[in-house]
């Protein structure tokens, strides 16, 4: 009787987000005892595997290789061998490429097996105390351009709790134009989560805009509480052009008053400067 021989399992296995100490047994289990491990930055996963002294197999899953490592992949799952899928902090598929290889085993019916473990979504969820209609995550705004205004935009309205990811030194313009589209709404930003230097710093957007003025180093992620109807802005047009008519008074520059008036009054700052630059047009 001819014999059928079983494909090989991809595990998809959550990895700590800092501390080498928050990974479940079970992952330990399976990173033991997989064919391979296909890992995001092989350098970064091996110090995990010496720190637990497991000596496995790793193939390397990037971006710029997916397409050529992804076929050999999935020629080794199919052929029986079973492969675990790590990414360098957190768990796969989640802002990585690794969604990319789960879609494929998923096509070609190799059998697909979560090994849940950290996450710094579900962390940054749990620590930040804010509110929200449910939550919404955005991974890496797009750098530049209409995508991310657009992105952004879209921010002011949402009734959810939004938690995005941040390189450190986009996290200032990043904060900037979040304070300047959504006005007081609560943030929490949490640098280095789980390390050594963790930092959690709590606030109205614009006061931790103010916080990350200089330049920072580490993992950052952002958390944005829901809109509501109470946020709406208190201040009408005319009061606002009234009072950057006294600032004018003063003799202070358009970027100087918005800055001061967004501060104090908890107003998004590209509003405040385009109806002062209205205002010194008039």
């Amino acid at each position: 009787m001819k014999s059928t021989k079983r494909v090989g399992t991809l595990f998809v296995v959550g990895t700590p987000i800092g501390n080498l100490k928050d990974i479940t047994l079970r992952a330990l289990e399976v990173l033991s005892e997989v064919h391979a491990i296909a890992a995001e930055d092989t350098r970064v996963t091996k110090k995990l595997l010496l720190r637990h002294g497991i000596t496995g197999r790793l193939v390397s899953i990037r971006e710029h290789n997916a397409r050529t490592a992804i076929p050999k992949i999935l020629d080794a799952l199919i052929s029986g061998n079973s492969i675990a899928l790590v990414t360098d902090a957190g768990t796969p598929s989640v802002s990585d490429p690794g969604a990319d290889l789960v879609n494929r085993a998923h096509e070609v019916q190799v059998p697909v097996v979560p090994i849940p473990g950290a996450s710094a979504l579900a962390t940054a969820v749990s620590i930040a105390g804010l509110s929200g209609d449910g939550v919404r995550f955005l991974g890496f705004l797009p750098r530049s351009g209409r995508r991310r205004k657009e992105r952004i935009q879209a921010l002011k309205v949402e009734t959810g709790l939004t938690v995005l990811y941040e390189s450190p030194h986009r996290l200032k313009q990043t904060l900037t134009d979040l304070a300047d589209v959504c006005g007081t709404r609560q943030a929490c930003v949490m640098r280095e989560l789980t390390k050594i230097h963790e930092e959690i710093t709590r606030g109205t957007l614009a006061a931790v805009r103010d916080k990350y003025r200089d330049a920072v180093k580490g993992e950052i992620t952002i958390a944005i509480e829901g809109a509501t109807d109470q946020q709406e802005d208190p201040l009408s047009e005319g009061t606002l052009r009234a009072l950057i008519r006294q600032e004018i008074g003063k003799g202070k520059s358009a970027k100087d008053i918005a800055t001061a008036l967004a501060r104090g009054l908890g107003q998004p700052r590209k509003k405040i400067y385009d109806l002062t630059v209205d205002e010194l047009a008039g």
